[in-house]
């Protein structure tokens, strides 16, 4: 019985995604099997793979239909015979589907992750294109279910896996020198959102609180991780709130966990998640958390008993949430810690694997 495990990314990028599929295929590793990634040669992806130690199949996916992928891919499935395969959402899932079909009888199960849903979704791609599709949460799978026409038994909620132990040694890292001397300047709570700089992201949610909230704590400090569009107006808000000196853009910020491990609270004031990351990674730090009532944030968090979740977008409701977790940091600190419990063992790296091989009908040992 064939032990390789075949991963498709046609995206040049690392990101989240990218980042859990090398998880996945390490520790598929470890437990006997024998992952190799399709990617396309000299981008991030495969420098990566290459320096985590992965075995690579180079392919090029220039588009969705690329032939000389799709028969690249169909000859090694019928050399190798996976009897699982792993796509995710770009060129790689479709040049997979139809290689997988010339490949003939004992093609592997396929399986595609899917994190989010732009635009209308197509029945015909989550029916009949893969045999199922992983979902980071129920939120998305009732999104997609809102199309009558998609079957429910071809989605599958399986939450990510966080590894805890790297989250906890990038933790104990040092803070970059010029971040670390921003913070030795005053003191006063701080405040932590570490996402990318875009409207959705609640940036300006967070600075209207603050503005509200000025005059009752005067020494806060909210640093903001991460880059995007909203660069400018971010900080234009924050110069017209006269909150100049208590925000910090710090940019990408690496070890990003070493920063959320020092706040006070980590704020996640999103208008739209599938999931969401970031309040999931500080609590599993044991630090207090108020996030979006919205999306899938909610399957990540209990209020009142794990963290606190507000309204989108309503600065005022904010403000009043940050007042009151400033206020009560001891009992913030102790939903925290229950918080800690309960991400580490929903969202644990072996609970992501063995869902995905239980839809593939593969077993570890072990899991």
């Amino acid at each position: 019985m064939s032990d390789w495990v075949l991963f498709t990314e046609s995206s040049p990028n690392v990101g989240g995604q990218e980042l859990q599929l090398m998880q996945q295929m390490r520790l598929l590793g470890e437990r006997g099997f024998r992952p190799v990634l399709a990617c396309r040669p000299q981008t991030r992806v495969m420098e990566e793979a290459c320096r985590r130690g992965l075995e690579v199949l180079p392919l090029r996916f220039r588009n969705s239909l690329h032939l000389p992928s799709i028969l690249a891919l169909s000859a090694w499935m019928r050399r190798h015979r996976p009897r699982l395969a792993i796509c995710h959402s770009g060129h790689d899932s479709n040049n997979l589907a139809i290689a997988a079909r010339l490949t003939g009888r004992g093609r592997p199960f396929l399986l595609r992750s899917r994190t989010y849903q732009p635009g209308q979704a197509s029945a015909w791609s989550y029916n009949q294109l893969m045999d199922a599709t992983m979902l980071p949460s129920a939120y998305l799978k009732r999104c997609l279910l809102e199309n009558p026409a998609i079957r429910a038994d071809k989605l599958h909620v399986v939450y990510p896996g966080i590894d805890f132990d790297a989250l906890d040694q990038a933790a104990a890292l040092p803070l970059p020198p010029e971040l670390e001397q921003w913070l030795s300047r005053s003191a006063g709570p701080l405040l932590v959102q570490a996402a990318m700089l875009r409207g959705e992201k609640g940036h300006r949610t967070v600075l209207a609180a603050l503005g509200l909230l000025k005059n009752k704590w005067p020494d806060a400090r909210y640093v903001i991780a991460g880059e995007g569009p909203e660069q400018q107006v971010i900080a234009e808000l924050a110069r017209q709130l006269g909150l100049q000196h208590r925000v910090l853009l710090a940019g990408v910020v690496s070890p990003v966990a070493a920063l959320l491990a020092r706040a006070d609270l980590v704020l996640m004031p999103s208008s739209y998640e599938p999931l969401g990351m970031s309040q999931i990674e500080a609590l599993g730090l044991s630090v207090p958390v108020i996030a979006s009532d919205t999306g899938g944030i909610p399957e990540t968090m209990r209020h009142g008993e794990t963290g606190v979740l507000a309204p989108p977008g309503d600065a005022a409701a904010w403000a009043e949430a940050i007042d009151q977790a400033l206020s009560q940091l001891a009992m913030m600190k102790a939903w925290a810690q229950a918080g800690r419990v309960d991400v580490r063992s929903r969202f644990a790296p072996e609970q992501n694997l063995r869902r995905i091989l239980e839809l593939g009908g593969l077993n570890a040992p072990g899991l």
